[in-house]
Protein backbone atom coordinates (compact mmCIF):
# COMPACT_ATOMS: atom_id res chain seq x y z
CA UNK A 1 0.00 0.00 0.00
CA UNK A 2 1.04 3.58 -0.64
CA UNK A 3 0.26 5.99 2.19
CA UNK A 4 0.46 9.74 1.55
CA UNK A 5 0.72 12.15 4.48
CA UNK A 6 0.86 15.92 4.33
CA UNK A 7 -1.00 19.20 4.34
CA UNK A 8 -3.37 20.41 1.60
CA UNK A 9 -0.49 20.18 -0.91
CA UNK A 10 -0.48 16.41 -0.49
CA UNK A 11 -4.12 16.41 -1.56
CA UNK A 12 -3.53 18.61 -4.62
CA UNK A 13 -0.22 17.06 -5.67
CA UNK A 14 -1.51 13.50 -5.78
CA UNK A 15 -5.15 13.85 -6.79
CA UNK A 16 -6.06 11.29 -9.47
CA UNK A 17 -2.92 9.22 -8.80
CA UNK A 18 -3.60 6.02 -10.70
CA UNK A 19 -2.08 3.45 -8.32
CA UNK A 20 -4.26 2.42 -5.34
CA UNK A 21 -3.26 4.51 -2.33
CA UNK A 22 -4.57 6.22 0.78
CA UNK A 23 -4.13 9.97 1.02
CA UNK A 24 -4.19 10.86 4.73
CA UNK A 25 -3.64 14.60 4.20
CA UNK A 26 -4.80 17.14 6.77
CA UNK A 27 -5.11 20.83 5.85
CA UNK A 28 -2.77 23.47 7.27
CA UNK A 29 -0.41 21.16 9.15
CA UNK A 30 3.10 22.60 9.38
CA UNK A 31 6.43 20.84 9.39
CA UNK A 32 7.02 22.68 12.67
CA UNK A 33 3.96 21.04 14.24
CA UNK A 34 5.00 17.59 13.04
CA UNK A 35 8.45 18.16 14.57
CA UNK A 36 7.17 19.71 17.80
CA UNK A 37 4.56 17.03 18.51
CA UNK A 38 6.75 14.15 17.28
CA UNK A 39 3.83 12.69 15.38
CA UNK A 40 2.64 12.50 11.79
CA UNK A 41 -1.00 13.54 11.71
CA UNK A 42 -3.32 10.56 10.96
CA UNK A 43 -0.46 8.04 11.24
CA UNK A 44 -1.25 4.70 12.86
CA UNK A 45 1.48 2.26 13.93
CA UNK A 46 -0.36 -0.50 12.07
CA UNK A 47 0.81 1.17 8.83
CA UNK A 48 4.37 0.07 9.57
CA UNK A 49 5.04 -2.76 7.14
CA UNK A 50 7.98 -3.79 4.98
CA UNK A 51 5.79 -3.68 1.85
CA UNK A 52 4.39 -0.19 2.38
CA UNK A 53 5.54 2.99 0.67
CA UNK A 54 5.19 6.29 2.50
CA UNK A 55 5.03 9.70 0.82
CA UNK A 56 5.29 12.86 2.93
CA UNK A 57 4.50 16.39 1.78
CA UNK A 58 4.86 19.25 4.29
CA UNK A 59 6.56 22.63 4.50
CA UNK A 60 4.84 25.19 2.27
CA UNK A 61 3.02 26.87 5.16
CA UNK A 62 6.31 27.03 7.12
CA UNK A 63 8.00 28.80 4.18
CA UNK A 64 5.05 31.13 3.58
CA UNK A 65 4.43 32.23 7.16
CA UNK A 66 6.67 30.98 9.91
CA UNK A 67 10.27 31.13 8.71
CA UNK A 68 9.90 34.82 7.85
CA UNK A 69 8.32 35.49 11.23
CA UNK A 70 11.27 33.81 12.96
CA UNK A 71 13.69 35.81 10.83
CA UNK A 72 11.99 39.02 12.03
CA UNK A 73 12.70 37.87 15.60
CA UNK A 74 16.42 37.82 14.76
CA UNK A 75 17.01 34.12 14.18
CA UNK A 76 19.42 32.90 11.50
CA UNK A 77 17.88 31.36 8.35
CA UNK A 78 20.12 28.29 8.27
CA UNK A 79 19.58 27.62 11.96
CA UNK A 80 15.80 27.85 11.54
CA UNK A 81 15.73 25.61 8.46
CA UNK A 82 18.22 23.07 9.78
CA UNK A 83 16.30 22.64 13.04
CA UNK A 84 12.99 22.29 11.18
CA UNK A 85 14.26 19.69 8.72
CA UNK A 86 16.35 17.68 11.20
CA UNK A 87 13.45 17.38 13.66
CA UNK A 88 11.03 16.59 10.83
CA UNK A 89 13.23 13.76 9.56
CA UNK A 90 13.71 12.46 13.11
CA UNK A 91 9.92 12.45 13.62
CA UNK A 92 9.48 10.45 10.41
CA UNK A 93 12.08 7.93 11.61
CA UNK A 94 10.43 7.74 15.03
CA UNK A 95 6.99 6.98 13.55
CA UNK A 96 7.75 5.04 10.36
CA UNK A 97 9.96 2.17 11.43
CA UNK A 98 9.21 -0.61 8.91
CA UNK A 99 8.77 0.30 5.26
CA UNK A 100 9.70 -0.41 1.66
CA UNK A 101 10.36 3.21 0.70
CA UNK A 102 10.01 6.65 2.26
CA UNK A 103 9.56 9.43 -0.29
CA UNK A 104 9.88 13.06 0.81
CA UNK A 105 8.37 15.68 -1.51
CA UNK A 106 10.04 18.95 -2.33
CA UNK A 107 8.21 22.01 -1.04
CA UNK A 108 6.00 23.75 -3.61
CA UNK A 109 7.35 27.06 -4.99
CA UNK A 110 5.80 30.10 -3.28
CA UNK A 111 2.93 31.95 -4.97
CA UNK A 112 3.58 35.55 -5.98
CA UNK A 113 1.79 37.75 -3.44
CA UNK A 114 0.55 40.16 -6.12
CA UNK A 115 -1.06 37.37 -8.16
CA UNK A 116 -2.65 35.86 -5.07
CA UNK A 117 -4.14 39.20 -4.00
CA UNK A 118 -5.49 39.91 -7.50
CA UNK A 119 -7.82 36.94 -7.10
CA UNK A 120 -8.37 36.77 -3.34
CA UNK A 121 -7.89 40.37 -2.18
CA UNK A 122 -5.60 41.56 0.63
CA UNK A 123 -4.27 38.77 2.83
CA UNK A 124 -5.95 39.00 6.22
CA UNK A 125 -6.23 35.31 7.19
CA UNK A 126 -4.16 33.39 9.74
CA UNK A 127 -1.62 32.18 7.16
CA UNK A 128 -0.13 35.41 5.75
CA UNK A 129 2.73 35.82 3.30
CA UNK A 130 5.69 36.86 5.50
CA UNK A 131 8.58 38.25 3.47
CA UNK A 132 8.94 39.36 -0.12
CA UNK A 133 8.53 36.91 -3.00
CA UNK A 134 12.33 36.69 -3.28
CA UNK A 135 12.71 36.01 0.44
CA UNK A 136 10.10 33.25 0.40
CA UNK A 137 11.83 31.69 -2.63
CA UNK A 138 15.07 31.77 -0.62
CA UNK A 139 13.39 30.12 2.39
CA UNK A 140 11.90 27.41 0.18
CA UNK A 141 15.18 26.73 -1.63
CA UNK A 142 17.03 26.46 1.69
CA UNK A 143 14.47 24.00 2.99
CA UNK A 144 14.51 21.90 -0.19
CA UNK A 145 18.32 21.76 -0.20
CA UNK A 146 18.27 20.46 3.37
CA UNK A 147 15.47 17.99 2.69
CA UNK A 148 17.46 16.57 -0.22
CA UNK A 149 20.61 16.35 1.92
CA UNK A 150 18.85 14.58 4.80
CA UNK A 151 17.13 12.20 2.39
CA UNK A 152 20.53 11.12 1.08
CA UNK A 153 21.86 10.68 4.63
CA UNK A 154 18.88 8.56 5.67
CA UNK A 155 18.43 6.62 2.41
CA UNK A 156 15.05 8.21 1.79
CA UNK A 157 13.96 9.26 -1.70
CA UNK A 158 13.60 12.96 -2.53
CA UNK A 159 10.80 13.69 -5.01
CA UNK A 160 12.01 16.99 -6.44
CA UNK A 161 9.55 18.76 -8.73
CA UNK A 162 10.43 22.34 -7.74
CA UNK A 163 12.12 23.35 -11.00
CA UNK A 164 9.28 22.04 -13.15
CA UNK A 165 6.71 24.14 -11.28
CA UNK A 166 8.80 27.27 -10.68
CA UNK A 167 9.01 30.37 -12.85
CA UNK A 168 12.28 32.10 -13.74
CA UNK A 169 12.15 34.00 -10.45
CA UNK A 170 11.54 30.82 -8.43
CA UNK A 171 7.85 31.45 -7.70
CA UNK A 172 5.04 29.07 -8.60
CA UNK A 173 4.12 29.03 -12.30
CA UNK A 174 0.71 30.66 -12.26
CA UNK A 175 -0.61 28.64 -15.21
CA UNK A 176 0.11 25.39 -13.33
CA UNK A 177 -1.37 26.61 -10.04
CA UNK A 178 -4.88 26.61 -8.57
CA UNK A 179 -4.62 30.44 -8.43
CA UNK A 180 -4.11 30.14 -4.68
CA UNK A 181 -0.92 28.52 -3.28
CA UNK A 182 -1.22 24.96 -4.63
CA UNK A 183 -0.17 23.11 -7.76
CA UNK A 184 -3.23 22.30 -9.88
CA UNK A 185 -1.86 20.60 -12.98
CA UNK A 186 -0.19 17.70 -11.17
CA UNK A 187 0.41 15.24 -14.03
CA UNK A 188 4.19 15.73 -13.77
CA UNK A 189 4.21 14.94 -10.03
CA UNK A 190 2.13 11.79 -10.47
CA UNK A 191 4.40 10.65 -13.31
CA UNK A 192 7.53 11.21 -11.21
CA UNK A 193 6.04 9.36 -8.24
CA UNK A 194 5.04 6.47 -10.48
CA UNK A 195 8.64 6.25 -11.77
CA UNK A 196 10.00 6.19 -8.21
CA UNK A 197 7.58 3.45 -7.18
Amino acid sequence: MIYIFGDSHANNNFKNFIIPHENKYHNSITMHRISRDKEIINFDKKYNDENNIFVLCYGEVDCRCHIGRQMLLGRNLQEICNKLVLEYINTIKYNITIYKKIIICSITPPMKKELYEKVHGPITHEFPFIGTDDERVMYTNSMNDLLKEYCILNKFIFLDVYDYYSDEDGTLKYELSDKCVHIDKNDHICKKLLELI
